[in-house]
């Protein structure tokens, strides 16, 4: 008798969490998601000067709306971050998750060919600044906040939604600001957020890139001194722009050693299944034992511009400097060198080894602008339960995707998760090449398709791991 109600209870409990997927009804969630992006578009909260209480005021009326209690905190008027809880429902609730979205974009660039905070609609895509990097997290993250609150979803933990400001610059006045000054009002184990998606493949090899590490933020000034004078008459030899774009060119030619690492070794050996003959052998070289062969199988690999933010730190010139008038010549030319690294790399040693390339050259001088601060979180090493909610919900959503636990190249808000021991991984849509509108780019774009997965995936990982089930 009591296996048989053992049975009858397995079944009605099962037969509900069923019942409960089979009436989503994915069509209006999307269409109501996708209302969320184009209004959210439409309200420009660009950088550098981004205005997110536009953003906050319409989200916290869709939140009065649907009778959910929400809080905003800033350190200026126009710069919101919002934060709003749904409760668990069980008298023992499990570790809280976050699911986290930016407010603010990126400053807008030259040539776009439509309006940049006017959203539009367009051959299947959804065109506007934030489409891609983070108003579909923030339209999908508000379209699931008030799905399970209008369906009084029962849940085994606590979700603090957040919305924040500023993660585009510094953070200082958005998710910084709220760790300083209300750190109790986000205390949790887990967080979701941006900075993976997927990676169409050929072959129908498609692969789902989760984040679950990034890479160190650095910014050197190198500067060339020479002799000002005037346009006409100078002495190309002294003239510091010259100098300047030499010594950049012995940065770009700079051979830096490759790193790898046990999680390096790791991250090959998931994307070796994509591979043809040739660079399965290339790969084989990378990690065999031959310290040689290594070296030289990865400067082949790094012809590849993503798979070489895996093996070194890289250096980008990113801001030029020098005089503003053409018949003249300023006596100082300098550079922002914008650095990643990777994050067991030392910055004082990386800062010494660069500027060790120009010790007996006392016109070229290197300096700290910003440097990392330490110590910085290290990948996540070991599948905890949430990833595995994660890829249990991707292989629902995507079957037949490789997935794949990377480490972005990039900063996100994840790093300052991370700092307070909270586990953060990054999902999203299908990642556009910059030639196709991704973000920061003119033209920033995202496909329906692309969203309305991205919506699904993220509620199956809600539904998955902070739904009560037992």
């Amino acid at each position: 008798m009591r296996k048989i109600l053992f049975i009858l209870i397995f079944f009605i409990f099962n037969s509900a969490l069923f019942a409960q997927e089979q009436d989503i009804n994915y069509d209006a969630l999307n269409k109501m998601a996708l209302n969320h992006l184009i209004n959210l578009i439409n309200l420009d909260t660009a950088q550098p000067n981004p205005n997110e209480t536009l953003a906050q005021r319409y989200i916290y009326k869709n939140l009065i709306t649907n009778k959910i209690d929400w809080q905003i905190y800033r350190m200026e008027k126009p710069r919101a971050n919002l934060i709003a809880v749904l409760k668990a429902q069980t008298p023992n609730p499990k570790e809280p998750l976050i699911l986290i979205s930016h407010l603010d974009t990126a400053a807008i660039a030259d040539n776009w060919q439509t309006p940049p905070t006017q959203a539009l609609i367009k051959e299947d895509k959804v065109y506007g600044l934030g489409a891609s990097d983070a108003k579909n997290y923030a339209a999908i993250n508000l379209t699931i906040l008030t799905w399970l609150k209008q369906n009084d979803i029962a849940l085994n933990r606590d979700i603090i939604f957040l919305f924040t400001a500023d993660e585009e610059a510094s953070g200082e006045k958005g998710l910084k600001f709220l760790f300083d000054k209300y750190p109790g009002k986000i205390k949790a184990a887990y967080a979701l957020n941006e900075g993976g998606g997927l990676i169409k493949g050929a072959n129908d090899k498609d692969l789902f890139f989760i984040e679950s590490a990034s890479k160190m933020y650095m910014d050197i000034l190198v500067s060339a001194l020479g002799e000002e004078g005037h346009s006409a008459t100078a002495s190309n030899t002294e003239n510091a722009i010259y100098k300047l774009s030499q010594a950049l060119q012995k940065i770009e030619n700079h051979k830096q050693k490759p790193q790898i690492t046990a999680w390096t070794k790791n991250f090959f050996k998931q994307i070796y299944p994509l591979q043809d003959d040739d660079a399965k052998t290339t790969i084989d070289m990378l990690l065999g034992s031959d310290e040689k062969i290594s070296a030289q199988a990865a400067q082949i690999i790094m012809e590849d511009d993503f798979l070489k933010t895996q093996l070194v730190n890289t250096i980008t010139p990113s801001v030029l400097n020098s005089g503003n008038e053409a018949n003249s010549v300023e006596s100082k030319a300098s550079a922002v060198l914008n650095c990643r690294l990777l994050p067991w790399t030392s910055p004082d040693t990386f800062f010494e080894e660069l500027n060790n390339l120009f010790k007996d050259d006392e016109t070229i001088i290197l300096s700290v602008i910003e440097k990392p601060e330490l110590p910085f979180p290290q990948p996540i090493a070991e599948e905890d339960d949430f990833f595995k909610s994660i890829k249990t919900s991707i292989e629902k959503v995507l079957p037949n995707t490789i997935i794949l636990q990377a480490m972005s190249p990039a900063s996100s808000e994840s790093e300052i998760l991370r700092r307070h021991n909270i586990k953060t991984y990054g999902i999203g849509p299908r990642i556009n090449s910059e030639e196709d509108g991704g973000p920061h780019q003119s033209n920033e774009n995202i496909s329906l398709e692309d969203f309305y997965q991205q919506l699904k995936l993220t509620l199956a990982i809600v539904l998955d791991f902070a739904t009560q089930k037992e």
